[in-house]
């Protein structure tokens, strides 16, 4: 974890940032702000106090949680949960020769999307950091 600089910036799926106070995980998308007031504990914290989280620091549960998107990956075989209002578009595949091959796409409820994701990860799946979370 790092703290807050003037040059931190957000990715477009949202940056992680975490509460010095609680530590409780919030999702922003931009810093073009002096303090925020934590969702958690109500506290209100400056800026340069905050610490940005790195997603392979996190629980792809969490991630999706707070409304960002999730890939798990098992070799060639991929997962995708994007949320879009109140479903989530689930995705899955393979990858072939180092292209996305999308074989399926639904739109499911958020409670079966963390469902999904609980099990991928039990069946020993792994989050996919590259990707920044889509495929």
């Amino acid at each position: 974890m790092k703290l807050i600089t003037r040059h931190t910036r957000a990715p477009r799926a949202g940056a992680f940032i975490r509460c010095p106070y609680c530590d409780a995980i919030s999702k922003v998308h931009h810093f073009a702000w002096l303090a925020l007031a934590c969702q958690s504990c109500g506290e209100s914290v400056a800026k340069d106090c905050w610490a940005v989280c790195d997603r392979s620091e996190l629980d792809p549960t969490l991630i999706l949680q707070l409304g960002a998107p999730v890939t798990l990956r098992d070799q060639d075989d991929w997962c995708t949960w994007l949320p879009d209002g109140d479903r989530v578009i689930s995705m899955y595949g393979r990858t072939e020769s180092r292209r996305n091959r999308v074989e399926g796409r639904i739109q499911i409820t958020p409670e079966v999307a963390l469902r999904q994701v609980q099990t991928h990860l039990e069946y020993g799946w792994k989050l996919d950091v590259r990707g920044k979370g889509a495929v």
